[in-house]
């Protein structure tokens, strides 16, 4: 983990360095806005291709799907039913439903029946929150008893126009009930036995589709994105080439084919991913729960959960554990201990001491140690006695 963390300070200066001199301020904020415009066009035209491969929910919209699930008998549900997708971004069951439909659908009956029934529906709601706002404002049963008593002119007129507004319900209804029913058109029967016929092979296709759906994406992406990446990464592999021979090579051709060629491959390593997720992990992890619940062990997936966290938590603490002891050794093997004495530092803490004590008064390492040689007092980490000039043994 931490090796790859190394390498990505090389990445750094691939991506950063004019000759390996770091790129100034200006240079980098250049090249920021840079790899903004490229990365936003790359996307625009994955999303141009990859489109040529909808998605499950736009080959086979909802629109469509409700129809398969089950026959509609109102004229709502015909009516929201709409083409805005192009016909080659849809399945061609779909397709095939909405000419069904649009057998009925078309007619002048079909259209009168449900512009009535859009008015009668507006007046009935409208009749209905009057309603409603009577019933919340007023106790109906008293206000019907007090209503009869003389000197209630108010109350009175409220109560004829809430009667009137019952009644008038119920002539709307009796209208909506009076409309000739979508059964009733001629072309019906073909939509409904074209869903029934058809209804077992639109979910088995829908499903089919959903599957390989994401490697036509990546299909499509790929198309797109590889001859960027063959066209910059040539580019970019010869002024490294040059640069590692010693050759003159052009830095500014190295350091922007270097930034284009890093964004290329970023979406090539999402959809990778996306790919595998869809593949491997997502249909294995169904498979999985599906297998425990027919065999009632469902729990089991609770087990594994809680073992995976334990395990990813604690490799992430020994790893972050070793290394802080590593850079800790790496620091003091890095000390320059004959300069920090010179300058009266501790060698440990790099408080400024007094080297005559033995101890550090800010941290309590021991300062001083005995010569081999002459037994007098000499200092720690200096290679030679103070007093009797003998080396050290190491």
């Amino acid at each position: 983990m931490w090796k790859w963390l190394q390498k990505s300070k090389s990445v750094k200066k691939e991506l950063f360095s004019f000759k390996d001199e770091p790129l100034t301020g200006l240079s980098i904020v250049l090249l920021i806005i840079l790899d903004i415009f490229i990365l936003t066009n790359i996307g625009i035209g994955i999303e141009g291709e990859t489109n040529k491969a909808p998605k499950t929910y736009q080959y086979y919209p909802s629109t469509c799907v409700k129809h398969f699930k089950e026959v509609k008998t109102s004229y709502k549900d015909f009516y929201s039913y709409n083409s805005y997708i192009k016909l080659h971004n849809r399945s061609s069951l779909c397709n095939k439903l909405e000419a069904k439909i649009n057998i009925f659908k078309t007619t002048d009956l079909f259209k009168k029946n449900l512009k009535q029934i859009k008015s009668l529906e507006e007046k009935l709601q409208k009749n209905n929150t009057r309603l409603t706002q009577i019933r919340n404002k007023y106790n109906t049963r008293l206000f019907e008893q007090i209503a009869k008593m003389p000197n209630n002119k108010l109350l009175n007129e409220i109560k004829i126009e809430y009667d009137t507004l019952i009644e008038d319900n119920k002539k709307v209804q009796k209208e909506l009930d009076s409309i000739t029913k979508v059964e009733s058109l001629d072309g019906f029967n073909e939509y409904k036995k074209f869903v029934q016929s058809n209804k077992e092979l639109f979910f088995k296709e829908k499903e089919d589709y959903r599957f390989w759906q994401p490697f036509k994406e990546y299909g499509y992406m790929l198309l797109f994105i590889l001859p960027l990446i063959l066209f910059f990464g040539f580019f970019y592999l010869r002024s490294k080439k040059k640069q590692l021979k010693g050759e003159k090579y052009n830095p500014i051709v190295k350091i922007i084919t270097t930034h284009i060629s890093f964004i290329l491959i970023l979406p090539v390593i999402w959809y990778s991913l996306t790919l595998i997720y869809h593949v491997i992990p997502k249909t294995l992890l169904k498979q999985i729960i599906e297998f425990l619940v027919s065999i009632g062990l469902l729990s089991i997936l609770n087990y594994l959960s809680i073992a995976l966290v334990v395990l990813f938590f604690g490799g992430l603490i020994y790893f972050i554990q070793k290394r802080t002891a590593r850079l800790k050794q790496e620091r003091i093997a890095k000390k320059d201990y004959k300069k920090l004495i010179s300058f009266s530092v501790c060698f440990e803490c790099e408080h400024k001491i007094d080297y005559t004590k033995d101890f550090c008064p800010y941290c309590g390492v021991k300062l001083n140690e005995l010569c081999t040689n002459c037994n007098e007092k000499t200092t720690i980490h200096l290679p030679f006695c103070s007093t009797c000039g003998t080396k050290k043994e190491s």
